[in-house]
């Protein structure tokens, strides 16, 4: 049975298989293995996953993350709900939303995109009206929601 490690510390970590809470080191390398949180300055991810990825370079191959912060991401074949980066490099990728100041996109769709320099075609999910619609329905639903809860805590 595989024994799962709940924190690392190094100076250079590679990770094939296995799952890690917490992984921290100036270099890492995850194929095929996963991990709650990573930082560090030279990330790569090989067909791995993981929650939360921040450090400098980050380069993840047919990997997924909840959410990316780098200076510089690279996804090649990969999935993140969040990207935040200085620049970006997304390819045959998908994205929910994407932050950046340089992004170069080739058939990647996201959600939502914002960048101040872009290369390549976007496609996104939503555009304008239909970001707005979203929010609208969004605050209706919230509202409701909170209403609902003001009627059901004067009732007790």
């Amino acid at each position: 049975m595989e024994k799962d490690v709940e924190r690392i510390d190094a100076e250079t970590i590679n990770i094939d298989g296995g799952r890690v809470d917490y992984v921290e080191a100036e270099e890492i390398r995850i194929t095929r293995g996963g991990a709650r949180s990573i930082s560090g300055n030279h990330i790569e991810m090989h067909q791995g996953g993981a929650w939360n990825v921040q450090g400098g370079r980050i380069d993840m191959h047919q990997s997924g993350a909840v959410a990316v912060r780098g200076d510089q991401i690279t996804f090649l074949g990969s999935a993140t709900g969040l990207a935040l980066a200085d620049t970006a490099q997304l390819e045959d990728s998908r994205t929910g939303l994407v932050v950046g100041r340089e992004v170069y996109v080739s058939n990647s769709p996201s959600l939502i995109f914002v960048a101040r320099e872009v290369h390549g075609d976007v496609q996104t999910y939503l555009d304008t009206r239909g970001a707005l619609l979203a929010g609208v329905a969004a605050g209706v639903t919230g509202g409701i929601f909170l209403l609902l809860g003001r009627l059901l805590r004067r009732r007790t």
